[in-house]
């Protein structure tokens, strides 16, 4: 059935049979052959994603902190360096990990529907508000929600579970 901006209603979504892509149509990095997506940026301030290279950094800057703590009295100098060297080596370790070791997407997410609510072509997140992505491909409602994903991973979640539809970066 066509609508009168000629829209066929009854079409199945052109994306669907596709695997995810990235906001500007590539593969996602740390697409698996399950279909989902590894994702890395989990802490998101608003709509903007935070990196995870950042959060590594901030944690090696904590660890190098307590380390310069107990190294100042007799090796001032190492102390020092030890702030000023190992946040940069745990942000770009983390960086090499999530880029080329196990590569994954950034993602951000753009909202919560219930399970319901989820249609063909919408990019979830599989576990909460963090964690892997994977793209619907069928929804099948009932007393629980069967939710199919590209690749043939499958949820069933109650009617009202909050899922996290996102959107990846890269």
């Amino acid at each position: 059935m066509q609508t009168e901006e000629r829209i066929d209603l009854f079409s199945k979504p052109a994306n669907v049979d596709r695997a995810p892509t990235v906001v500007d149509g590539s593969p996602p990095r740390g697409l698996t052959s399950g279909g989902w997506v590894r994702t890395t940026g989990w802490l998101q301030v608003g709509d903007h994603p935070v990196s995870s290279a950042h959060l590594a950094a901030v944690v090696g800057l904590l660890w190098a902190v307590v380390g310069a703590a107990a190294l100042v009295g007799t090796y001032p100098v190492a102390a020092g360096v030890l702030v000023l060297t190992v946040p940069v080596l745990c942000g770009v370790s983390w960086s090499v990990f999530t880029g080329f070791l196990r590569p994954a997407s950034r993602a951000r997410n753009v909202g919560t529907r219930y399970a319901d609510e989820l249609a063909p072509g919408d990019v979830v997140r599989l576990h909460g508000s963090i964690g892997p992505i994977g793209q619907v491909t069928s929804v099948t409602s009932g007393e629980e929600v069967l939710v199919d994903f590209h690749g043939g991973e499958h949820r069933m979640w109650a009617p009202s579970q909050v899922v996290h539809v996102a959107e990846l970066l890269s």
